[in-house]
């Protein structure tokens, strides 16, 4: 993050991102926050986070203050009592928005930032309202799906997610399908603001030049896969590539084992340790032919896959490679690859044999991984160039804050 304190040509509001994800530059929701405010100059900004996440220091950033609230109890949100304890915190959130409101005094804050996760938009809110200050709202998560209510309050906290995300003087979901999802729900239009790459992400002119090793096609997955529906879509893969010379390397903190629990049966896999972006950018510039991008197919995940969007295409198009993008029909991440065509092969059945024949076209053909690798790197830049996301994200805080438009 840029720490210095020398105003933008166009100077920028001071704000508080207040809210349950850390500003963590790790993956999803965390790390999209952590690039958003990277460049934000850390004299304008304050850091306020609940405390259910433990610090970080590998992937924490420092410069601008940093601070912690309670509101979460983590050790009864994994009791039987899940449900009503949730409840409880639920009720508890205007009264947290409230304490934390001499924080924003105290810091002397002229917008509140917040993103649609968990507990943290309704604390953001009675804190923004109680100072009488603007909220901004990145839509990153299906906000619904981030909570475990019992069924009678389930109704009322959608009510109150409505009023807030309608009353917020930005709205900024991160895909046109999210857009729409949340426009649909709750009447308010929302501008899109993409998911954006590293500042220090590499800038390649053209893809790399490196040729796959005989007998060792390597496609990566980068990401979080927290349901078994979308682990399975890795096992899946790894089942139908298996005697093709393919290897599935997932960088993720996991033990091999819990995939074989899970299913494994074959040897093509290969665990990397979860690394900082600039790291897994090299690496899968120097080491990898090819991304896999999938999605789950299980009902359960399905209101997930429709609506939120795959953010890891930002570090997936930096490294110029060609992406498979296997997904339902109605998945976020079908419809991109339905827009950008250049950048992606696409399979929406479940089946191996659509997989396997799709695979088979990438690994066999020189010409398709080239014209792949070429319209991802255009897409990247075009959908997540760091200096023009950072641009609309920092001229929306302008455009809701008074004074500052």
């Amino acid at each position: 993050m840029n720490s210095s304190t020398t105003e933008p040509d166009h100077p920028l509001p001071k704000i508080a991102y207040l809210g349950e994800v850390p500003v963590r530059n790790t993956s999803a929701g965390p790390v999209l926050l952590y690039r958003m405010l990277e460049s934000y100059p850390s004299d304008r900004l304050v850091l306020l986070e609940s405390d259910h996440v433990e610090p970080n220091p590998d992937f924490d950033f420092h410069q601008a203050p940093r601070e912690r609230f309670h509101l979460i109890p983590r050790r009864w949100l994994n009791s039987r009592f899940s449900d009503w304890v949730s409840a409880w915190v639920y009720l508890q959130t205007k009264r947290c928005g409230r304490r934390l409101a001499a924080r924003l005094r105290h810091h002397k804050v002229e917008a509140v930032l917040t993103v649609t996760h968990g507990y943290g938009p309704l604390v953001a809110e009675a804190a923004a309202n109680t100072v009488g200050l603007p909220l901004h709202l990145l839509a990153h998560d299906e906000w619904g799906i981030t909570l475990s209510l019992p069924s009678w309050l389930q109704g009322r906290a959608d009510t109150a997610f409505g009023k807030m995300y309608r009353s917020a003087a930005t709205r900024m979901p991160i895909s046109p399908s999210m857009e729409r999802h949340y426009a649909e729900s709750y009447g308010a239009k929302g501008d899109v603001v993409y998911p954006l790459r590293s500042r220090e992400a590499q800038r390649l002119s053209a893809p790399p030049s490196r040729k796959p090793q005989p007998g060792k096609f390597i496609f990566a997955y980068a990401g979080s896969a927290h349901s078994v529906g979308q682990r399975q879509t890795l096992i899946d893969f790894a089942h139908a590539t298996a005697s093709s010379g393919v290897t599935l390397r997932i960088y993720q903190s996991w033990d091999l084992q819990m995939l074989r629990r899970e299913g494994l049966r074959t040897d093509n896999v290969e665990i990397v340790p979860f690394r900082p972006s600039a790291q897994l950018h090299r690496d899968l510039i120097e080491t990898v032919d090819a991304m896999y991008l999938p999605m789950s197919f299980t009902s359960e995940d399905r209101r997930n896959v429709e609506i939120c969007f795959p953010s890891k295409l930002a570090d997936y198009t930096v490294a110029g490679l060609p992406i498979l993008v296997r997904a339902p029909e109605y998945g976020s991440a079908t419809e991109w690859a339905r827009n950008y065509p250049e950048a992606a092969i696409l399979v929406t059945s479940n089946e191996p044999d659509p997989l396997r024949t799709a695979v088979t076209k990438i690994v066999n053909d020189e010409t398709v991984r080239n014209t792949l690798a070429w319209g991802a790197l255009k897409v990247g830049y075009q959908l997540f160039g760091y200096d023009s996301v950072s641009r609309i994200f920092q001229n929306q805080l302008r455009r809701g804050t008074p004074g500052y438009a």
